[in-house]
Parts: structure tokens; sequence; C-alpha cells
């Protein structure tokens, strides 16, 4: 065959070289694929705990393949760079890592032979492994280019650390050791620098495209908020217009209830910050003053919160909801109705927010039609809420309507973790009937 040819004419020493690189790009290849595989899966990610147990997983898998597959120098030589999956482990995951794949090579060269080649294993682990976390402050602190530094000086630090362990075990002068190990050091050193600019790069890659979704998002948080003040202002102000005439003083307490409204509202440095449950319940209020002095006894709203006051929630979430209810649910009806705000406790650390109303109700196309972008019809409609609410949380809102008996909007916050502790500041008074 053809592809065989050329093997018949290489001599002893060739075929030694062929086979040396052949190994040492498997190696190299192994620690590609599995530091590629922690960093596009696992790395970043909120579950830290899976994270750590992946880098363990991943990094002790390299550790072995490296000291299973050894690039073969010459008939007694053997390398493998076994440090760079240690290092690069013990510096990105931290102490237990790095006593775990500590332990991973002892155990593997354990397992091969007990001779002094174990012993040199161990002395030279137990001579570089503290000297790796000591510095690793240092690493998590650096940028990129200083990383790099750090991670070389480690390396031959270890370099010299296994020189001094061989020459103390097998009492080998420190300059026969050295001219012994050099090309491993070489190689080493080598494989580290790619390996650590490799790390560095896929790592900024991930970070930049995480910015770059979260910019994208925010951008559309803050878009979506901006189309719901000034429809909110606009409703009120035209409330506010019809009652100056006929009754200035409603329209005076209207007013002042706007201003209320406006002075919270404003009061987010950012347009995507959160607010608490009492600061969006207290903005309905502001909302539904100016309804109820506009309709009169047509509208009755009911609030019913069984949460921490104190819980943070997404701001205007609540406000758009009870507005499509109030508009396009009671007020369709002569005789208007009945709005319930409820906020529950779910058993799974979640405030489970509903808006139901007793008005004229959605046929299914109906249904369908209000979750679709409102474009050129005037108003901010569902769609809005459920696109936020998608972007935030990753999930759809719950839409249940049937016509002549009304319409439920529901939908889950998980509550923070700090204010899943202790007992908060909880409803009551005016939020619970």
């Amino acid at each position: 065959m053809i592809g065989e040819m050329p093997d018949a004419n290489l001599d002893a020493g060739d075929r030694m070289s062929l086979n040396f690189a052949k190994d040492f790009m498997l190696q190299l290849a192994a620690i590609t694929t599995l530091i590629f595989a922690y960093q596009v899966f696992f790395a970043g990610r909120p579950r830290l705990d899976r994270g750590k147990i992946a880098l363990n997983v991943l990094f002790g898998l390299s550790t072995l393949l490296c000291m299973t597959f050894p690039a073969v120098f010459a008939s007694d030589y053997r390398v493998d760079i076994r440090i760079v999956p240690l290092l690069l482990g013990t510096l990105y995951g931290g102490p237990l890592t790095g006593i775990f794949l500590s332990a991973v090579i002892i155990l593997y060269r354990w397992y091969i032979d007990v001779d002094m080649g174990l012993l040199t294993t161990v002395l030279s682990l137990l001579l570089s492994l503290p000297v790796f976390l000591y510095c690793r402050k240092y690493f998590i602190a650096a940028r990129k280019n200083k990383r790099v530094g750090i991670a070389f000086l480690l390396l031959l630090y270890y370099s010299l650390a296994g020189i001094v362990s061989v020459a103390l075990v097998r009492g080998l002068a420190f300059v026969d050791v050295v001219r012994i190990h050099e090309i491993h050091i070489v190689f080493n050193v080598a494989a580290l620098l790619f390996f650590i600019n490799l790390n560095e790069t896929i790592k900024e890659m991930i970070q930049n495209n995480q910015r770059l979704e979260s910019e994208a998002k925010d951008a559309e948080i803050a878009f979506l908020r901006s189309q719901i003040n000034p429809h909110f202002l606009y409703n009120a102000l035209n409330s506010i217009a019809a009652l100056c005439i006929d009754e200035p003083r409603k329209a005076q307490n209207l007013t002042l209830n706007l201003a209320q409204y406006l002075r919270s509202s404003f009061h987010f440095k950012r347009l995507n910050a959160m607010t608490t449950l009492e600061h969006e319940l207290e903005l309905v209020r502001a909302y539904v003053n100016i309804e109820k002095a506009r309709f009169g006894d047509r509208l009755e709203v009911e609030y019913d919160v069984d949460a921490d006051l104190d819980m943070e929630i997404p701001p205007l979430m609540l406000q758009p909801l009870v507005e499509n209810a109030i508009r396009h649910g009671l007020m369709s009806n002569l005789q208007g109705g009945t709005v319930n705000i409820s906020a529950k406790r779910l058993a799974n650390a979640v405030i489970r927010f509903t808006v139901a109303d007793n008005g004229c109700g959605m046929s299914e196309t109906k249904r369908n039609e209000v979750l679709q972008p409102d474009a050129g019809k005037g108003g901010i409609g569902l769609w809005n809420m459920s696109k936020r609410y998608r972007i935030l949380y990753g999930r759809s809102i719950g839409l249940v309507s049937a016509e002549g008996v009304g319409t439920k909007v529901v939908f889950d916050i998980p509550m923070q973790p700090e204010k899943t502790k202790g007992a908060g500041r909880h409803a009551a008074g005016d939020y619970r009937r």
C-alpha cells in the first residue's frame, strides 16, 4: 500500500523519532479535547459544583492519558506532559483539584511499579504542590499575560523540584540529571505555553460571547420597558383630563397619585434593575387609584399576597397585567368586575403571581393574537410582558381565558436565596383581603 511504503525506508532512529512525535501529539490532542470540553460545557455556568466535578474528572482523565501513552525518546527514556493538566487543574480548580490530580499521579505510578521512580514522583509533588497553591491567588487575580508568566515560572520550579528529587533519590550529580531531563523540560515548557494560551483564549471568547449576550438581553429589556411608561402615562393623563372639569378634586388626587408613581418608577438607576414586591405593589395601587377614580364602582381590586414584600422581582411585571385586565377584561362590560392580584409561596422556593379578572374573556384565536407583537395596534399588550419574562427566566407565562368567564395570567419568580432564610417582612393590611 502507498501509505506503508515510506516506513520500509526508515531506519530505527527515524522510526523512533516518528513514533515520539506521534505519541507526543496524542498527548497534546487528548488534553486539548478535554480542556476545550470543560470550557465549552462547564466554565462560567451557575452550577459551580458540577463545574468542579467536571474539571476534576476531565483533568484527571487527561493526566492518566498522558501517563498511559508516553512519548518514547529513547529505549530507556520516556516523556509525558502530566505536569500540564496537573498545573492547570490546580491553578484553575483550586486545592481540592490539585490534591486529587496529585493522588491520581501517585496511584497510577504505584500501580505501574513500586520503585525509585515512585519515590521521586512523590517527592516532586510534595515540593511542588504547596508552591502551586500559594501562587494560585496571584494567578487568579492576574490578567492573561501575567497568568502565562506565572504558569511558566511554576513549571520551571516543578522541573527543578523533579531534578532535585531524582538527584537525591538516585544519588546522581545535579548537572547529570539536568542533562538527562533537558529535553523533557523543553517539551513541558512548550506544551504548557500552548495550553495556557489556548485555555485563556477560549475563556476570553466564552466571556465575550456571554457579555455580548447579556448586553443584548439588557438592551431588549430596556426597549420593552421603555414602551411601558409612555403607555401608562398616556392613559393616566387621559383619565385625569376626563375628570378636570366635572371632578377637579379627584383630578387633583389622581395627579398626586401619578406623581407618586413617577417618583418611584424613575428611581431605578438601570432600566433592567430589580425592584421589591412592596414597591411593585405600590405602583399597582397608584395605577388602580387612578382607574377607580374614573370607573367608580364598576371596578373592584382584591389583593391576596402571601410573600415577603422585600423579595426582588423585575419592575413593571404586575402593573401592565392589571392594566390589561381592567381596560380589556372588565371595562368592555358595562357592569365592570373584579381583578384579583395574588402572590403565593410554593413549596420549591418560588412565588406564583396571578392576575385574574372576571371580565369578558377571550376566544382561543384572540389568546393567540394577544401574545404576538402589537406593532401597529397601539398599547403594549401581553406580548411585551411575556417577552420580558422569557428573556429573564427562559419560560413562558401562563394564560387561561374563556369568553364570558374571564382571564387569568400566571407566572412564577424564584425567591432570592438569602430571602428564603429566616422570616422576612410579609404582606399584610392593604395587601390582604
